[in-house]
């Protein structure tokens, strides 16, 4: 491969970060509900429906596409993308949109387990977990510093504001894998669906012992913005530059999970959960204090950030021999996590 992997790295790591951008529309549920006259409970089931899509299309759909030749199907995903967002934007039919949503939730597993695997399969000897550090980092980017640009669009402006902005950043990435990504082959064998892998005690006990994590998490993450606006009164402009800098300590937790890992994985997992669960009952006793649950919520957006390596260590080192898969459950246990966190908040 002539092209440097540097800048194949930096590549996938903005456009992982631009087919992400779907998932900042958390913080506009109530302008969603607005826009679509219907109620908070639906809208989050709404949004929903495109972590709830990836969670069970992320256990099929990327090793159906491992075979596929890199270039042409990271186009035809953004394709997708770009068109379904188009759709958004200009509907007034929340079952359009909703279709739509759904429509390009089913391959953006296939986009991201492959921009995963490729990251490794060209990252220089010893260095494949920070390559993809960085795939996470363009996750992390992508949904949580998109929330605080997508929720001051959509508090300010409205609706298609926010849905425009968000099809921009698509379109962009599209152009990006146009003009700059090489041809690259994708693998001259066929998986044979390597589903006995789920059989093992080492992917059962570490599947549960992870699963509940992006659930409590999103709980706390998605909801947020209108915790803040309802309990601490903190809005518009105000809201979004605490967004803006709980998105910092995201990717700051992000790259520190990804240090701590390859030098004390296990002590890093463990301390984990424990900081963790210290930090939702702290939020629940001071729920009505501004500085502390700041503070707290700068905290967890850290903490936030780390589980996207954590439970894609977990998974990867469960199931080493298929990467396309490892890949593809990580995101059905992140985004199953999420959609079941935004359903449950939404009630």
């Amino acid at each position: 491969m002539k092209t440097n992997p540097k800048i194949l790295l930096y590549i996938l790591m903005i456009s992982t970060l631009g087919i992400n951008t779907p998932l900042s529309i958390v913080g506009i549920i109530s302008q969603i509900a607005e826009y679509f006259n219907t109620s908070i409970a639906i809208s989050g089931l709404y949004v929903s429906s495109f972590t709830f899509t990836i969670a069970i299309c992320g256990l099929f759909i990327p090793v159906l596409f491992s075979g596929f030749e890199r270039k042409r199907t990271f186009i035809s995903i953004l394709s997708v993308f770009a068109i379904s967002n188009i759709v958004i934007i200009f509907t007034k039919s929340i079952y359009i949109a909703s279709f739509f949503r759904i429509l390009s939730a089913v391959f953006y597993p296939a986009f991201i387990s492959i921009a995963l695997t490729v990251c490794e399969e060209i990252a220089p000897k010893g260095q494949e977990q920070d390559y993809i550090t960085r795939i996470l980092l363009g996750i992390s980017v992508g949904s949580i510093i998109g929330l605080p640009i997508t929720t001051g669009l959509g508090t300010i402006f409205g609706y298609q504001v926010a849905m425009t902005w968000i099809f921009a950043i698509n379109l962009l990435t599209l152009i990006l894998i146009i003009i700059f990504f090489p041809r690259i082959e994708g693998k001259a064998k066929t998986y044979e669906m390597p589903f006995s892998s789920l059989k093992s005690k080492e992917f059962i006990l570490a599947t549960a012992g992870i699963i509940m994590m992006p659930i409590g998490a999103s709980i706390v993450y998605n909801y947020q913005p209108l915790f803040l606006q309802v309990v601490s009164h903190v809005y518009t402009y105000k809201l979004s530059i605490f967004l803006f800098i709980y998105g910092l300590f995201s990717i700051f937790g992000t790259w520190l999970g990804g240090k701590l890992i390859a030098k004390r994985d296990k002590a890093t997992l463990i301390i984990f959960q424990l900081v963790c669960g210290g930090v939702f009952v702290l939020l629940y006793l001071f729920a009505n204090y501004l500085i502390p649950v700041i503070i707290l919520i700068l905290i967890f957006g850290v903490l936030d950030g780390m589980g996207y390596n954590l439970i894609q260590y977990i998974e990867a080192s469960v199931i080493p021999d298929s990467p396309e898969l490892a890949n593809g459950i990580f995101l059905s246990i992140l985004n199953g996590g999420i959609a079941l966190g935004i359903a449950i908040g939404g009630f």
